[in-house]
Order: structure tokens, then C-alpha cells, then sequence
């Protein structure tokens, strides 16, 4: 499907990006226990990063709390990096954000990241229940900058700015705006913060928010440099036909829990999610074959389809999306990827970390 023009990234410049799927009639434990799974085979695998994504009243999607995953996913984990993608700002009280990823980077250093954005459009039943309003959605750059200042504040030796002062203060974790348009792009580039983009949410945006960042980009962040990620939706199996076929696969069970009716027992919705895959749903997969937010293929392919996004993009870093609801899936995705990129797997024996870390 594509051909390497060019060469891509290597894998520790790849992360990944989760959702905690959970499909009906399993448990909360099995969804984070194969969740857990999945980190590990990146961990192993040498990716930089693996954020989970905050979404809440999504059907098959159990990442409401990156905090607390990130607790998890860290204390099971031996070297990546673990974090938000992202804390949905608008959501959240700026100083409980810090107060809980001052936290994990006291628990371990050097390994938490803090990807911050706007919280997309919910039902009204839910945005309700958030307690979300038009003005607080508006109010992200200045919560953004409440949080970036509770962080400094933190600092070894800084007096706190104001009367309320950081629990657990120390070195604060990098934050990074993570966002689809080029007005959030801005914000982060006007604070010298860096950035990833939701390319294979909404690629129309990705250039023009890309060129938004690094025209207005001001080096008074902490690297004092620009940075920009992307994120891509990845699929990867031995032959075409069977990378397409996953595609089909995931389309079909995510496109039956999103049109479910909102009261649907879980004993209904998996027989809603019965095969086999309908006209339709292999329709929209073959369009998805043509986004460019999308790669799917063989090893080699997908790891040209990569080296094309990072090209036409001039990302720094990719974000992979693996697109299975499956653990199993996702983790040979991972590994499918990877040996693309590398052409050799890298094994490292396994231990499990103490939950606090020592210096």
C-alpha cells in the first residue's frame, strides 16, 4: 500500500495512544488487566511513550481516569513514559491536575508525562453530569496557564506565587497540549509548550495547526524548542488482506456500540455485536483505507505509511492508535509495527517496580 520513499523514525520515537476498551459483558478488571498487557509489549518493544485518553459516557471506552490509570500502568512498567492523551482541562480544577501528576512524578521520576486539551463536545446527559459549561470550555488557555504556574510553583526552592501551595511539589512532569486546530496549536505555541496533534481524528486540521504552532512558536518553555507530535491510526498484520480485514473487524463492533441504544442491557449489546460484518460497516472501512490519519498494511508497509505521515507532517514523534478492541490484537499491532521500523524485536527481561521509586 505505500512504499519507503524516505526514511521514518525509529521506534523510540513512536508512543501510543489507548482508550482502555472495554466490550460489553466484560469486567473492569479484564479491561485493565489487557491494558496493562498492551503497556508492557510497548514498554518491551522500546516505544517512548503510552498515554490514555480521557473520554467519559463513550460505550467500549474505559479511560475516564488517565491519573489513576497512569498509576497503574507505572507501577507495571519498567521504562516508558506514561501519561494523558489527554486530561480534558475544561474538566478539571487546574490545581487538583497538578496536585495528582506532582504525584506520579514523585512516585516516578522521569517516566510521567501531562498532556492537557479541550474537552470535545459531550451530550447534554453528560456534560451535565461533568458539570461543563460554554465559559469553562472557553477558559482552557487560562487554566492552562493556572496549571503551568501550580507546576513552576512547585519548583525545588521557588516560593509559591500565591497563598496555595503544591502538595507534593518537585520536579513537575512535562506538559503538552494536545489538540486538532490550529487556535489551541497557538496557545500552546505562544507558551513555548509543545504539542501533539489528533491526526487521525481530524487530519484535514493537522497542517494548518502545524504551521499555527511553529509560526507563533516563543522559546520560553522548558526546552526553550518547538515540538510537534502526531497521532495516527495504525492497523498491521502479516498480509494486506488480513490488516484490512482488522480494520473491518474494529469498524464493525465500533460502529454497532456507538448506534446502540443508550439503555441497552450488556446482554443486548453483545448480540448486537455478533458477526458477521454487515455491507455497510466494510464500506466504511475501505474509506478509512483512504484517510490519511490512517496506515494500514504489512510490517514494511505501515512502516512507510509512518515515514510518509512523519514526512508530510514534520513531526518530531509519532502517536500510534492501534485499532483493536482486542489486547491481543493491539500488543501483535505493537510488535508488527515495531519490527517494521527495526526489523528486530528487542526482548528485555521483566521485573516489577516498587511502587514508590527511590532516587
Amino acid at each position: 500500500m505505500y512504499s519507503l520513499a524516505t526514511p521514518g523514525l525509529p521506534v523510540s520515537a513512536h508512543s501510543v495512544l489507548d482508550v482502555v476498551p472495554q466490550l460489553p459483558g466484560q469486567s473492569a478488571a479484564a479491561a485493565l488487566r489487557e491494558t496493562v498487557e498492551v503497556a508492557q509489549t510497548a514498554d518491551d518493544l522500546g516505544y517512548r511513550r503510552f498515554w490514555v485518553a480521557e473520554q467519559h459516557g463513550v460505550r467500549g471506552a474505559g479511560g475516564a481516569s488517565p491519573a489513576v490509570l497512569a498509576a497503574v500502568l507505572a507501577a507495571r512498567t519498567d521504562r516508558i513514559r506514561l501519561g494523558s492523551g489527554s486530561v480534558l482541562l475544561t474538566n478539571h480544577r487546574p490545581l487538583v491536575v497538578a496536585e495528582q501528576f506532582a504525584a506520579l512524578a514523585a512516585a516516578y521520576p522521569s517516566r510521567i508525562d501531562l498532556g492537557v486539551g479541550r474537552a470535545p463536545a459531550v451530550p447534554p446527559s453528560t456534560a451535565a453530569a461533568l458539570g461543563l459549561t460554554e465559559k469553562g470550555w472557553d477558559s482552557f488557555p487560562q487554566r492552562l496557564d493556572e496549571l503551568c504556574r501550580f507546576l513552576r510553583d512547585g519548583l525545588p526552592g521557588r516560593a509559591p506565587v500565591g497563598d496555595v501551595r503544591l502538595a507534593l511539589a518537585g520536579l513537575p512532569p512535562p506538559v503538552f497540549v494536545m489538540t486538532d486546530n490550529p487556535a489551541s496549536a497557538q496557545v500552546a505555541a505562544v507558551r513555548g509548550l509543545p504539542l501533539f496533534l489528533g491526526h487521525h481524528s481530524a487530519p484535514a486540521g493537522t497542517l494548518a495547526s502545524a504551521a499555527a504552532y511553529r509560526d507563533n512558536f516563543e522559546p520560553t518553555g522548558p526546552t526553550g524548542k518547538s515540538y510537534v507530535g502526531v497521532t495516527v491510526a495504525v492497523v498491521a498484520a502479516d498480509t494486506d488482506e488480513d490488516a484490512v480485514a482488522r480494520l473491518g473487524e474494529y469498524v464493525r463492533v465500533k460502529s454497532r456500540l456507538k448506534t446502540a441504544a443508550n439503555r441497552a442491557t450488556p446482554a443486548e449489546l453483545m448480540e448486537l455485536l455478533e458477526p458477521p460484518i454487515t455491507g455497510r460497516e466494510r464500506l466504511k472501512a475501505e474509506r478509512l483505507l483512504n484517510e490519511p490519519g490512517y496506515v494500514v498494511g504489512t510490517r514494511s508497509g505501515v512502516a512507510a505509511g509512518l515515514a510518509t505521515v512523519a514526512a508530510s507532517t514534520g513531526a518530531d514523534e509519532l502517536m500510534l492508535v492501534p485499532l483493536a478492541f482486542d489486547s491481543l490484537v493491539r500488543s501483535a499491532i505493537l510488535r508488527t509495527v515495531a519490527a517494521g521500523l527495526t526489523r528486530a524485536i528487542r526482548s528485555v527481561p521483566r521485573h516489577t517496580p516498587h511502587f514508590v521509586a527511590t532516587a
